[in-house]
């Protein structure tokens, strides 16, 4: 694979830059002010990776561990922006990867374009509202990209490879699911004439700086029974029997969050019709659709390769393809599209998809914040960003001073109910999740017993039988009750009852 020539100087960003510049600083500021202002609570994976990332742990029994530590940093340092500002940062970083890979197989024109273009995927909008482990792979999934497609250019050289190896090594510390994307180059490697590479040190170096990296979260999983691959059995059990289709159904998913940039595409071809073909008349080759790329089935691979992996071994299988795992599988989306444009067409048709990017990036902005700010009215139920998590954190706070003269130091009960009180908390208490010590191996007896908790639930939620053999033991007092707590604005319906149950150590207890 050669470079192609105009990525000589890939950082030289063609004319429109400074308008969508400053585009761009307006949307990653709304997006990152707006929703902590209008919601009223963290969203549910955002509450749920604060207490885990507050424990430091090698891994969760969830996920792998670096998505939660990232998040636990930029709350600690923004507060409620932190999270959404979060989301923006990954956003951007992608797409300069994104660009940077666009130069190396693309005039700059169309890798401005296609980079622009990848915002026209519906995964990186509204879904990037809520910063979890499918966001925070998009910048590990490119940078991958970006590097194994350096390497294999003529000017690759062996730092390439190890961007290849730290980028996988990461993003598998992330989510386990960047391993399609390493699958994918894989099987290129092998299957192509690029696989001369492996008599070289370069692959070598990426899988060893890979083992290295996911070398501690490795050891933790071994640890723990390989809890994240129990729990996913165990979820796949509860969901019942799994089809075929559910590849299917994947595929059809990821072609509905391309519907945004196919309007955009066809919008602007459709508008430039007739200076396209006037151009065509001159010079008919520069009228065809094809790929514009140093390497067209490079390119595929690299766009496409990893949803059409994950669908095929699901189609063949009959494993249980999630949706949400084709987030970070699209960032080169926008990369494909643009070099498809023909040649007679890229001038005149790019203020069009300038401008049919922009309007729908105000549509669908409008449209999420509007729905954040009355969404619970019109549906008349909430959602999770309209629990009053503030009010809550109060109501967790007063009833433990009013019976601790020590800190608080852990809340028990579901984890999208107490994540929320520990992340508004003053003292930040870490979360003992459902009660189970598998899910939270920080929680240990010795620690409830020196130290207490508090168990908050719904109506007709119940504490678990190891918060039970606490409350037996002499030495803990215990006391419970009941909070009614208003809705943001009394736009949900009537007040939340929430019951509670207070385990305090003696040495801590204000009354006797």
């Amino acid at each position: 694979m050669s470079a192609h020539s105009p990525a000589s100087s890939p950082l030289q960003l063609p004319a429109p830059w400074r308008p969508v510049a400053w585009f761009a600083l307006a949307y990653v500021l709304a997006w990152s002010l707006l929703p902590p202002l209008l919601g009223s609570s963290l969203p549910l994976d955002v509450a749920e990776s604060l207490s885990w990332g507050h424990e430091w742990q090698w891994g969760y029994y969830k996920h792998p561990p670096l998505a939660p530590w990232l998040l636990e940093l930029s709350y600690r340092a923004f507060g409620h922006v932190g999270p959404f500002f979060l989301s923006q940062l990954f956003i951007a970083l992608t797409l300069w990867i994104v660009w940077r890979t666009g130069c190396r197989l693309m005039p700059r024109e169309r890798a401005f374009i296609g980079t622009l273009l990848t915002m026209g995927v519906a995964y990186y909008t509204r879904p990037a509202l809520e910063f979890n482990h499918n966001i925070a792979q998009m910048p590990f999934w490119a940078a991958v990209g970006y590097g194994f497609t350096a390497a294999l250019q003529k000017d690759g050289r062996l730092r390439h490879w190890a961007l290849v190896g730290v980028a996988g090594g990461l993003g598998l510390i992330t989510k386990y699911s960047v391993g399609a994307l390493l699958a994918t180059l894989a099987l290129y490697l092998l299957a192509t004439p690029a696989r001369r590479q492996l008599l070289r040190p370069g692959p070598w170096l990426a899988l060893a700086l890979m083992a290295l990296i996911f070398w501690p979260h490795l050891m933790w999983l071994q640890h723990t029974d390989w809890l994240p691959m129990a729990y996913a059995s165990s979820r796949a059990s509860a969901d019942g029997d799994v089809s075929r289709a559910d590849a299917l159904n994947f595929m059809l998913t990821q072609c509905l969050n391309h519907v945004p940039l196919a309007l955009i595409v066809l919008a602007a071809a459709f508008f430039t019709r007739r200076q396209r073909r006037a151009l065509a008349a001159h010079d008919p080759g520069a009228a065809r659709w094809r790929l514009h790329s140093a390497r067209p089935a490079y390119l595929l691979v690299l766009a496409a390769g990893s949803a059409l992996l994950v669908s095929a071994v699901g189609l063949a299988l009959g494993l249980r393809v999630r949706d949400m795992w084709g987030v970070p599988m699209w960032v080169f989306s926008g990369l494909l599209v643009a070099a498809w444009l023909p040649s007679a067409g890229l001038r005149p048709m790019r203020p069009y998809l300038l401008r049919g990017l922009a309007v729908w990036l105000v549509l669908v902005s409008v449209l999420t914040f509007a729905f954040l700010a009355w969404g619970a009215h019109w549906r008349q139920r909430p959602s999770r960003m309209d629990w009053p998590q503030a009010a809550l954190a109060r109501q967790a706070d007063a009833t433990w001073q009013s019976q601790s003269r020590c800190a608080i130091d852990s809340v028990s009960g579901d984890y999208w109910l107490v994540g929320l009180l520990a992340a508004q908390m003053p003292e930040r208490p870490s979360v003992f999740i459902a009660g189970d010590e598998r899910f939270s191996p920080w929680i240990s007896p010795e620690r409830l017993a020196a130290r207490g908790t508090l168990w908050v639930g719904l109506d007709g939620d119940a504490p678990p039988p190891w918060l039970e053999l606490l409350g037996a033991d002499p030495s803990m007092r215990v006391q419970q009750g009941q909070w009614t707590v208003d809705w943001p604005e009394k736009r949900a319906g009537p007040p939340i009852a929430m019951r509670w149950r207070s385990y305090v150590p003696a040495a801590c207890a204000r009354t006797p």
